[in-house]
């Protein structure tokens, strides 16, 4: 079974994504079932504790913050 680990960085410009991104907006939720389908992945293999940060981060945003989200999957 492979672990998928997220990682997320507070961003203030969205001119900076390039390319397919997944990001959060200051005053929304960070979904874990929303992202694993953005991606094409089982939420199941989302490591807990990083779906806990990334949504106590996304809590945390100020206005005109952005949360971007990633994730690398190890075996």
């Amino acid at each position: 079974m492979s672990i998928i680990n997220l990682s997320y960085t507070v961003v203030t410009n969205p001119d900076s994504f390039v390319g397919f991104k997944y990001y959060v907006k200051a005053g929304d939720a960070f979904d874990a079932n929303d992202f694993a389908g953005a991606y094409k992945l089982k939420v199941a293999d989302l490591d807990a504790d990083d779906v806990l940060a990334a949504q106590g981060a996304a809590a945390k945003l100020g206005p005109g913050e952005y949360l971007t989200v990633s994730h690398s999957i190890s075996a």
